[in-house]
């Protein structure tokens, strides 16, 4: 079966038509405006999820846990103190 001219008009310009919305689209998921939001949004999601995890560790249902806050205090002042006292040692040491 031979087509008319103006059915192969009419594929064309459905197969054109097919083909801008399908560069369109290819261009929309790569523009770097997009890249940018998509990357921003993952990192907030992230960001949001690892501070949910790191609040849960040291807030749970029945409040706050103070053995957990106490515990990190004391490591961080334990690490200072270390830290102070490999600095006399070093003066003590080089001067």
């Amino acid at each position: 079966m031979t087509k008319t001219p103006d059915e192969i008009r009419a594929e064309i310009k459905a197969a054109r038509d097919q083909l801008t919305d399908s560069v369109r689209g290819l261009s929309s998921e790569v523009h770097p405006s997009i890249i940018k939001q998509r990357t921003l949004q993952h990192i907030k999601e992230t960001a949001a999820e690892k501070t949910q995890a790191v609040k849960a560790v040291f807030v749970d249902d029945a409040g706050v846990r103070w053995d957990r806050i106490g515990t990190v205090v004391l490591l961080a002042a334990s690490v200072l103190l270390v830290q102070g006292s490999l600095r006399g040692v070093k003066r003590l040491i080089f001067h």
